[in-house]
Protein backbone atom coordinates (compact mmCIF):
# COMPACT_ATOMS: atom_id res chain seq x y z
CA UNK A 1 0.00 0.00 0.00
CA UNK A 2 1.57 3.52 -0.97
CA UNK A 3 2.98 5.56 1.85
CA UNK A 4 3.96 9.25 2.23
CA UNK A 5 6.45 10.02 4.63
CA UNK A 6 6.49 13.74 6.03
CA UNK A 7 8.33 13.13 9.55
CA UNK A 8 11.72 13.63 8.37
CA UNK A 9 12.92 14.32 4.34
CA UNK A 10 10.02 13.49 2.06
CA UNK A 11 9.48 9.58 1.09
CA UNK A 12 6.94 8.42 -1.08
CA UNK A 13 6.66 4.88 -1.51
CA UNK A 14 7.55 3.77 -5.27
CA UNK A 15 9.51 6.90 -5.83
CA UNK A 16 13.02 7.18 -6.17
CA UNK A 17 14.85 10.81 -4.94
CA UNK A 18 16.84 9.98 -8.44
CA UNK A 19 15.97 12.04 -11.57
CA UNK A 20 12.28 13.46 -11.42
CA UNK A 21 11.77 11.30 -8.82
CA UNK A 22 12.05 14.27 -5.74
CA UNK A 23 9.25 16.31 -7.71
CA UNK A 24 6.88 13.17 -8.19
CA UNK A 25 6.85 12.53 -4.82
CA UNK A 26 6.18 16.08 -3.45
CA UNK A 27 3.30 16.33 -6.06
CA UNK A 28 2.32 13.02 -4.15
CA UNK A 29 2.67 15.22 -1.12
CA UNK A 30 0.45 17.96 -2.57
CA UNK A 31 -2.28 15.58 -3.86
CA UNK A 32 -2.22 13.71 -0.29
CA UNK A 33 -2.24 16.63 1.69
CA UNK A 34 -4.00 19.22 -0.26
CA UNK A 35 -6.78 17.34 -1.78
CA UNK A 36 -8.96 18.56 -4.59
CA UNK A 37 -6.78 21.38 -6.20
CA UNK A 38 -6.84 21.58 -10.14
CA UNK A 39 -4.59 21.35 -12.76
CA UNK A 40 -4.09 25.11 -12.61
CA UNK A 41 -3.49 24.98 -9.09
CA UNK A 42 -0.87 22.35 -8.95
CA UNK A 43 1.40 23.71 -10.91
CA UNK A 44 1.68 27.05 -9.48
CA UNK A 45 1.93 25.17 -6.39
CA UNK A 46 4.61 23.07 -7.69
CA UNK A 47 6.81 26.34 -8.89
CA UNK A 48 5.42 29.51 -7.97
CA UNK A 49 7.96 31.07 -10.22
CA UNK A 50 7.66 29.42 -13.32
CA UNK A 51 4.16 27.36 -12.84
CA UNK A 52 4.61 23.87 -14.55
CA UNK A 53 3.08 23.25 -18.09
CA UNK A 54 0.02 20.88 -18.18
CA UNK A 55 2.12 18.48 -20.12
CA UNK A 56 4.51 18.06 -17.81
CA UNK A 57 1.79 17.84 -14.75
CA UNK A 58 0.23 15.03 -16.69
CA UNK A 59 3.41 13.45 -17.25
CA UNK A 60 3.98 13.62 -13.48
CA UNK A 61 0.98 12.03 -12.80
CA UNK A 62 1.46 9.39 -15.02
CA UNK A 63 4.89 8.36 -12.95
CA UNK A 64 2.25 8.52 -9.56
CA UNK A 65 -0.22 6.36 -11.37
CA UNK A 66 2.33 4.13 -12.44
CA UNK A 67 4.20 3.72 -9.64
CA UNK A 68 1.08 3.58 -6.95
CA UNK A 69 -1.24 1.01 -9.05
CA UNK A 70 -4.23 -0.10 -7.94
CA UNK A 71 -6.28 -1.06 -5.07
CA UNK A 72 -7.83 -4.18 -3.95
CA UNK A 73 -10.75 -3.39 -6.64
CA UNK A 74 -8.50 -2.42 -9.23
CA UNK A 75 -8.98 0.92 -9.22
CA UNK A 76 -6.22 3.26 -9.95
CA UNK A 77 -5.16 5.18 -6.41
CA UNK A 78 -5.00 8.58 -8.41
CA UNK A 79 -8.23 8.20 -10.55
CA UNK A 80 -9.00 10.77 -13.35
CA UNK A 81 -10.47 13.78 -11.74
CA UNK A 82 -13.88 15.32 -11.90
CA UNK A 83 -13.44 18.37 -9.87
CA UNK A 84 -10.06 17.88 -8.50
CA UNK A 85 -6.93 15.64 -8.17
CA UNK A 86 -6.99 13.10 -4.70
CA UNK A 87 -6.42 10.05 -3.70
CA UNK A 88 -8.65 6.91 -2.92
CA UNK A 89 -8.85 5.86 0.73
CA UNK A 90 -5.64 3.31 1.25
CA UNK A 91 -3.03 5.38 1.05
CA UNK A 92 -1.08 6.03 4.41
CA UNK A 93 1.36 8.46 5.81
CA UNK A 94 3.53 8.67 8.65
CA UNK A 95 1.68 11.95 9.98
CA UNK A 96 -1.28 10.42 10.00
CA UNK A 97 -0.01 7.45 12.49
CA UNK A 98 2.11 9.30 14.81
CA UNK A 99 -1.42 11.68 15.14
CA UNK A 100 -3.64 8.21 16.29
CA UNK A 101 -0.87 6.91 18.22
CA UNK A 102 -0.43 10.37 19.86
CA UNK A 103 -4.11 11.01 20.59
CA UNK A 104 -4.64 7.57 22.05
CA UNK A 105 -1.61 8.19 24.38
CA UNK A 106 -2.48 11.32 25.78
CA UNK A 107 -6.49 10.43 26.12
CA UNK A 108 -4.97 7.80 28.13
CA UNK A 109 -2.63 9.56 30.26
CA UNK A 110 0.42 8.86 32.25
CA UNK A 111 -0.61 5.63 33.49
CA UNK A 112 -0.85 3.27 30.19
CA UNK A 113 -0.08 6.30 27.18
CA UNK A 114 3.29 6.05 27.63
CA UNK A 115 4.45 3.13 25.01
CA UNK A 116 1.63 4.82 22.00
CA UNK A 117 3.52 8.44 22.80
CA UNK A 118 7.33 6.31 22.72
CA UNK A 119 5.61 4.78 19.22
CA UNK A 120 4.59 8.17 17.91
CA UNK A 121 8.20 9.95 18.57
CA UNK A 122 9.75 6.67 17.17
CA UNK A 123 8.09 7.53 13.81
CA UNK A 124 10.09 10.74 13.63
CA UNK A 125 13.50 11.15 11.35
CA UNK A 126 13.93 14.62 11.63
CA UNK A 127 12.26 17.75 10.47
CA UNK A 128 9.22 17.57 7.85
CA UNK A 129 10.27 18.03 4.51
CA UNK A 130 13.94 18.68 6.24
CA UNK A 131 16.01 19.41 2.65
CA UNK A 132 12.90 20.49 0.97
CA UNK A 133 11.61 23.70 0.12
CA UNK A 134 7.84 23.26 -0.54
CA UNK A 135 5.86 26.61 -0.39
CA UNK A 136 3.04 24.77 -0.09
CA UNK A 137 3.99 22.95 3.04
CA UNK A 138 4.58 25.67 5.20
CA UNK A 139 1.73 25.47 6.82
CA UNK A 140 1.96 21.79 7.19
CA UNK A 141 5.45 21.75 8.41
CA UNK A 142 4.50 24.42 11.21
CA UNK A 143 1.24 21.85 12.12
CA UNK A 144 4.24 18.80 12.26
CA UNK A 145 6.83 21.02 14.07
CA UNK A 146 4.76 21.90 17.08
CA UNK A 147 2.45 18.41 17.16
CA UNK A 148 6.06 17.10 17.91
CA UNK A 149 7.18 19.35 19.78
CA UNK A 150 4.49 19.24 21.90
CA UNK A 151 4.44 15.09 22.33
CA UNK A 152 7.90 15.50 23.38
CA UNK A 153 7.51 17.55 26.46
CA UNK A 154 4.58 15.64 27.48
CA UNK A 155 6.18 12.54 27.19
CA UNK A 156 9.29 13.42 28.93
CA UNK A 157 6.91 15.49 31.96
CA UNK A 158 4.99 11.96 32.35
CA UNK A 159 8.61 9.69 31.89
CA UNK A 160 10.18 12.44 34.65
CA UNK A 161 7.18 12.01 36.90
CA UNK A 162 5.80 9.13 39.72
CA UNK A 163 7.50 6.80 41.78
CA UNK A 164 10.01 5.50 39.08
CA UNK A 165 10.69 8.17 37.23
CA UNK A 166 13.05 7.10 33.68
CA UNK A 167 15.25 10.03 33.11
CA UNK A 168 16.94 8.17 30.39
CA UNK A 169 13.79 8.23 28.63
CA UNK A 170 12.95 11.70 29.31
CA UNK A 171 16.47 12.34 28.18
CA UNK A 172 15.44 10.68 24.59
CA UNK A 173 12.22 12.30 24.39
CA UNK A 174 13.75 14.82 24.65
CA UNK A 175 16.14 15.17 22.31
CA UNK A 176 14.00 13.85 19.32
CA UNK A 177 11.86 16.93 19.75
CA UNK A 178 14.80 19.13 19.42
CA UNK A 179 15.61 17.26 16.16
CA UNK A 180 12.67 18.67 14.91
CA UNK A 181 12.28 22.19 16.44
CA UNK A 182 15.93 23.23 17.91
CA UNK A 183 14.86 26.69 18.89
CA UNK A 184 11.92 24.91 21.17
CA UNK A 185 12.31 26.37 24.36
CA UNK A 186 9.78 24.33 26.21
CA UNK A 187 12.39 21.53 25.61
CA UNK A 188 15.63 22.68 27.21
CA UNK A 189 13.88 23.98 30.06
CA UNK A 190 12.69 19.97 29.76
CA UNK A 191 16.12 18.95 29.25
CA UNK A 192 18.02 21.43 32.17
CA UNK A 193 15.41 20.21 34.60
CA UNK A 194 16.35 16.50 33.68
CA UNK A 195 19.92 16.89 34.04
CA UNK A 196 19.65 19.16 37.24
CA UNK A 197 17.27 16.18 38.81
CA UNK A 198 19.50 13.66 38.12
CA UNK A 199 22.26 15.75 39.22
CA UNK A 200 24.26 15.60 35.87
CA UNK A 201 26.46 19.31 35.81
CA UNK A 202 27.94 18.50 33.01
CA UNK A 203 24.39 17.89 31.37
CA UNK A 204 22.60 20.81 32.63
CA UNK A 205 26.11 22.93 31.13
CA UNK A 206 25.67 21.19 27.68
CA UNK A 207 21.80 21.77 27.60
CA UNK A 208 22.48 25.37 28.61
CA UNK A 209 25.45 25.88 25.99
CA UNK A 210 23.27 24.44 22.91
CA UNK A 211 20.26 26.75 23.69
CA UNK A 212 22.64 29.70 24.05
CA UNK A 213 24.36 28.92 20.73
CA UNK A 214 20.53 28.65 19.11
CA UNK A 215 19.72 31.78 20.37
CA UNK A 216 22.95 33.95 18.84
CA UNK A 217 22.46 31.39 15.56
CA UNK A 218 18.64 32.72 15.72
CA UNK A 219 18.97 36.42 17.03
CA UNK A 220 16.25 35.71 19.75
CA UNK A 221 15.58 36.67 23.07
CA UNK A 222 14.81 33.89 26.28
CA UNK A 223 11.73 33.51 27.76
CA UNK A 224 11.56 34.44 31.33
CA UNK A 225 10.80 31.03 32.28
CA UNK A 226 13.31 30.03 30.72
CA UNK A 227 15.56 32.27 32.25
CA UNK A 228 14.53 31.33 35.42
CA UNK A 229 15.23 27.81 34.67
CA UNK A 230 18.93 28.59 33.88
CA UNK A 231 19.04 29.96 37.50
CA UNK A 232 17.41 27.58 38.87
CA UNK A 233 19.59 24.85 37.68
CA UNK A 234 22.93 26.92 38.36
CA UNK A 235 22.32 28.14 41.76
CA UNK A 236 20.72 24.70 43.49
CA UNK A 237 21.46 21.61 44.04
CA UNK A 238 18.47 19.12 43.05
CA UNK A 239 16.75 17.52 46.17
CA UNK A 240 18.03 14.47 46.04
CA UNK A 241 21.96 15.47 45.36
CA UNK A 242 21.32 17.79 48.21
CA UNK A 243 20.23 14.68 50.23
CA UNK A 244 23.48 12.63 49.59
Amino acid sequence: MPENCLLGPLQVSGISNSGHGPKVGALAALIYLRPGRSADTLCTAMDPVNPWSTRTLQSRLSEIRSRFGTDADGQPYLPRPKTGYAFRTGIRSDWDHFQKLATRGLAAGPETGIPDLEKALGLVRGKPFEGQDYPWADSIQQEVISRVTDIAHTLAAWLSEGDTPDMDAARHAVLRGLDVDETSEVLYRDWMRIEWATGNTTGVRKAISRLQQITRTYDISLEPLTEQVIDLVLSEEPKHAAAK
